[in-house]
């Protein structure tokens, strides 16, 4: 291009600006509008899409028996205790492993960094990979588990880990705490690494106990990261599909069913769409509930939103 033509160019959009200006419209905003566009289209227009399904609209009519057959049916009960556990007890340990590891590496150790990099290796894994991993792994003959716990005399026999469906849930929620620790310990790692050492070293020479000085002065000065880090956590859990599906499918017998594996059986496999989207509506809702609550979270923080 010459530099007659970016000269001309550069004129035209300084003509452009003004003209805007001079309607009172900002010049950023209109530069972005076609892309706040194509991104309001792509998102918007499936979300306002679902909810007209799940309540009958595109159909021409308005109806809630869709909703009314989603509470009343046998399964939603155990679907909604399901995910309750899932996510409550996924994210209690995946916060209580990654905060032992960020105490560990936020100690003098030799080769920390690479004992770092080791422990970023589940969450670089695909979830699916994950789920192949811990399904071979729970395997009743051939898993590494069961010939482990039998070798050192903790068990008898083998286990179906993910056959039994009183264990089942728990089982894979060892495994996606495995996927999902590492980023509570590197959020975690760093707000221990800004903690102010003047306070912990002051707390030293006054005699206080380890567990008073993690209690007094480590934990209040981490509480805005540690915030943030349960509601992401629970966030992700609530979303958590690939493990279950890729393990279990939701079974046995429902018993490690979810809310996304739901409805993604109940769209793509029975091909309900009204109570899939209902689901999907319901599963919004409580989603807005954690964003809102993250939102706020980082308002009282100082973010500007």
């Amino acid at each position: 291009m010459s530099e007659t033509n970016v000269t001309q160019s550069i004129s035209s959009l300084n003509r452009l600006k003004e003209r805007l200006r001079e309607s009172g419209v900002n010049a950023g905003v209109a530069f972005i509008l076609p892309t706040f566009l194509l991104i309001a289209g792509l998102l918007l227009y499936p979300m306002v899409n679902t909810l007209l399904l799940s309540v009958g609209l595109t159909e021409g009519g308005f109806t809630l028996s869709f909703y009314e057959t989603l509470f009343t049916a046998n399964w939603f009960g155990r679907v909604v205790r399901n995910s309750a556990v899932w996510v409550i007890l996924g994210a209690f340990l995946q916060i209580v492993v990654g905060f032992g590891l960020a105490l560990l590496l936020n100690t003098p150790l030799p080769k920390k960094k690479y004992l770092r990099g080791l422990f970023l290796l589940p969450w670089i894994t695909p979830a699916v990979v994950v789920a192949l991993v811990f399904k071979w792994m729970y395997h009743p003959q051939f898993g590494i588990l069961n010939h482990l716990l039998m070798q050192v005399g903790v068990l008898g026999s083998p286990i179906q880990w993910l056959s039994n469906p009183d264990i089942a849930l728990f089982s894979l929620i060892i495994a996606g705490v495995w996927k999902r620790f590492p980023f509570v310990m590197i959020m975690l790692l760093a707000g221990l690494q800004d903690i102010d050492d003047q306070l912990t070293n002051a707390a030293i020479i006054d005699g206080a106990p380890y567990f008073a000085r993690m209690r007094h002065v480590t934990l209040p000065q981490l509480m805005p990261v540690l915030k943030i880090v349960v509601l992401l956590s629970v966030i992700w859990c609530f979303n958590q599909f690939a493990i279950i599906f890729a393990a279990t499918g939701g079974g046995p017998i429902g018993s490690t069913m979810i809310f996304p594996v739901k409805v993604y059986e109940l769209g793509f496999q029975q091909f309900n769409s009204g109570l899939a989207t209902a689901l999907s509506v319901i599963m919004f809702g409580i989603m807005v509930l954690f964003m809102i609550a993250y939102m706020r979270t980082l308002r009282s923080q100082g973010v500007e939103l």
